[in-house]
């Protein structure tokens, strides 16, 4: 099991961005082997699928990555309280607000592989982070 970043998700499901073609065989795997992701990065997608893709064309890929066999975290308020946690111990890396969700859900469901393509995720202690796209280009 590992966590994907809404930035992967992003460049997977556009298949315009540039980044798609080093994402694709990576998430393709990844969701063979189990993948977490959280409400936040489930309403980071949605945000950027309908600014980047329009209303109609959005929802469309909203719809299909929300039928991927992902498990899906929720923040409650005790996830709100773990990742407040998380961004005391990692600020100082860069790590905000909702980097810290990510880091929340991924210790509470005892995952410690993210794939992601943000640098302050990849600063974090202990965290296996891929970057399908810097092992790429």
């Amino acid at each position: 099991m590992r966590m994907i970043d809404s930035n992967i998700w992003a460049y997977y499901l556009d298949a315009d961005a540039p980044e798609h073609k080093f994402v694709v065989p990576e998430v393709r795997k990844a969701l063979r082997e189990g993948v977490l992701i959280n409400t936040v990065v489930a309403m980071e997608v949605a945000h950027f699928l309908v600014k980047n893709l329009g209303p109609v064309l959005g929802m469309e890929k909203f719809d299909t990555f929300m039928g991927f066999p992902l498990a899906v975290d929720e923040l409650d308020l005790e996830l709100v309280r773990a990742a407040v946690g998380e961004l005391c111990k990692y600020s100082h890396l860069g790590i905000g607000g909702r980097d810290a969700t990510l880091l929340a859900s991924m210790r509470r469901k005892r995952v410690d592989r993210i794939m992601t393509h943000d640098k302050a995720l990849k600063r974090v202690p202990g965290l296996k982070a891929v970057d399908p796209i810097k092992s790429r280009s």
